[in-house]
């Protein structure tokens, strides 16, 4: 499947696993592909940077819903907190969200009759299908699903001009 993808779609799903990784998840899912497009030059990563996301931003969000999902069942925060996030030493295989996104991206790059899958095609998958956690994350931090898309989008035509 990756070798449709273009260099930043594949360096983007490396960093996404690098990013699962070092954040100590079990799976890749939909946010961990928002941090891996959050750098570099792409369409992407621009509109991504046009919301006010950065890496760090996205990270504070994707810990802060761990720790509010384990204060549902009972484990304080400050328990949480005591306890880093221990980088795991394999690699994490993607979820089902996280295939999910790889598919609609797929699918989106079919839509739009590009050969090519790019970082756009794999931000857009992300937001067509996201995890619980991305939707968390994103409002968490002010940001509408459809205002990512759209300002996707914007970038993608200005690099057709």
């Amino acid at each position: 499947m990756f070798e449709r993808f273009t260099h930043d779609a594949k360096r983007a799903v490396l960093a996404a696993l690098g990013a699962a990784q070092r954040l100590g998840a079990e799976q890749v899912a939909p946010e961990h592909l928002l941090l891996g497009l959050a750098e570099g030059g792409t369409p992407a990563a621009r509109a991504i940077a046009e919301a006010g996301l950065g890496p760090e931003a996205i990270t504070e969000a994707i810990e802060a819903d761990l720790v509010a999902m384990l204060e549902v069942v009972g484990v304080p925060a400050s328990v949480v907190d005591s306890m880093p996030a221990a980088p795991r030493g394999d690699r994490p295989d993607f979820g089902v969200h996280g295939k999910r996104a790889l598919e609609q991206a797929v699918r989106e790059a079919l839509r739009r009759n590009e050969r090519p899958i790019a970082a756009e095609h794999l931000l857009l998958g992300a937001l067509h299908a996201p995890s619980p956690t991305l939707t968390r994350g994103l409002a968490r931090l002010g940001v509408e699903p459809a205002r990512l898309v759209a300002l996707v989008e914007v970038e993608v035509a200005a690099v057709r001009r």
